[in-house]
């Protein structure tokens, strides 16, 4: 079947028409129109494009496809990352490459599409089409590097053609995913633990101060709102560079372009603007994107837990039974009862001499090992998921 593939580079996904689009990956949140208006403000560094396979003149896969400048230290945090900083700053050949990538920096999932019609093996066949496509465009374009970013489950799948290719697996950051079978918050708060549900009313308690409202516009708050984040990023225990920051419009042309599938929810005390969070709505699925957060407000009133809390009942409200909470700050948001979900990062060097070098050392440049929370929270993931662990089915093991 491959030879009756044929893969198409675009500098943009608008030059895939958005019903192909969407019709390749439907119900996402993370539609046509996101990487549409994604685009628009790019993060600095990252040139964004769309990859597209077709078959007789008709697109039957199709995903976003990335270029920058990535540091190999990455996902390193603390004192190593200290450590690469100094040698960035001094050689930085020798921790940054030209990467070309599968998936975008704007999403922890690898949007992938297929024809609903393509059997397994076809997938893994027209799959295969892509990267072998990609390694031409590496070429090309002298990058030495190729990603394949986020994928989840579909890694499993698609792993023969990963393998033929020469793709070596590490783990990216997991995703918090909750679950909302409730048709009421107190049904939600009586589903947790006792311990937790109460902690969390306490929490809920500050509510009280704060003023709750939800727009599709930021106008007038453009400054505000990068001040949020900015804050919030200040105060996180993880670092992974460019990939957390995005265009200075980027806020403005989601929320325009996605008109009633984006939400913005403000929270105010009295006059003041003390948090914010951004978040992609389709009937089966939140996916919140950023959050950011006024310090030392966030702790007075316990900000995180009001979004979260606020957000958990909008959704039960709205029957959309599934919120992905994102990344990072995974002890709270279990704490509301999420679970984590893997996602894989795959790469593969264009020189067999730096595969040979650099492959071998992916167990250290994992995410999940490198991210100081999981680390704390191994041995309580094990008991809370039944021992089946954060490291079931690493490629890395047996």
């Amino acid at each position: 079947m491959a030879r009756d593939i044929h893969v198409r580079s675009f500098g943009s996904v608008t030059a895939i028409a958005r019903q192909t689009w969407d019709g390749l990956l439907p119900g996402e949140a993370e539609n046509w129109d996101f990487y549409a208006a994604v685009e628009k403000s790019p993060p600095a560094g990252f040139k964004l494009g769309a990859l597209a396979a077709l078959r007789d003149g008709k697109i039957v896969s199709a995903a976003p496809i990335f270029r920058t400048a990535y540091r190999l230290d990455t996902p390193l945090q603390g004192s190593l990352r200290r450590w690469t900083d100094t040698l960035y700053a001094r050689k930085p050949g020798l921790v940054s490459l030209p990467v070309i990538g599968l998936g975008s920096p704007m999403s922890d999932n690898c949007a992938l599409g297929f024809a609903p019609e393509l059997g397994s093996s076809e997938r893994v066949a027209v799959f295969g089409a892509m990267l072998q496509r990609l390694a031409v465009l590496a070429h090309d374009e002298r990058c030495n590097l190729l990603a394949v970013k986020g994928l989840d489950g579909s890694a499993e799948l698609l792993q023969p053609s990963l393998g033929q290719h020469g793709f070596t697996a590490i783990t990216g950051v997991p995703l918090a995913m909750l679950d909302l079978p409730q048709s009421s918050l107190d049904q939600y708060f009586a589903s947790l633990p006792t311990k937790d549900a109460s902690y969390l009313r306490r929490k809920m308690r500050a509510a009280g101060a704060i003023r709750t409202e939800y727009r599709s516009s930021i106008e007038g708050l453009e400054d505000q709102i990068m001040s949020l984040f900015a804050s919030t990023l200040h105060h996180s225990r993880v670092d992974y560079g460019e990939f957390q920051h995005f265009g200075p419009d980027y806020f403005s042309h989601v929320l325009h372009d996605m008109r009633d599938r984006a939400q913005l929810m403000l929270c105010w005390r009295d006059r003041d603007l003390v948090s914010f969070q951004l978040s992609l709505i389709s009937p089966d699925l939140i996916v919140t994107k950023h959050i950011g957060m006024q310090y030392p407000a966030a702790r007075e009133f316990n900000l995180y837990f009001i979004n979260w809390l606020k957000l958990i009942e909008f959704a039960i409200e709205h029957r959309i039974p599934r919120i992905e909470m994102g990344a990072t700050t995974y002890a709270t948001k279990l704490l509301f009862g999420a679970r984590l979900e893997r996602r894989w990062l795959h790469f593969r060097f264009r020189r067999r001499v730096s595969n040979a070098i650099f492959s071998p050392l992916g167990r250290w440049l994992d995410f999940e090992s490198n991210d100081p929370e999981l680390k704390t929270l191994g041995p309580a993931l094990e008991n809370r998921f039944g021992g089946e662990g954060l490291r079931r089915m690493s490629m890395f093991e047996g």
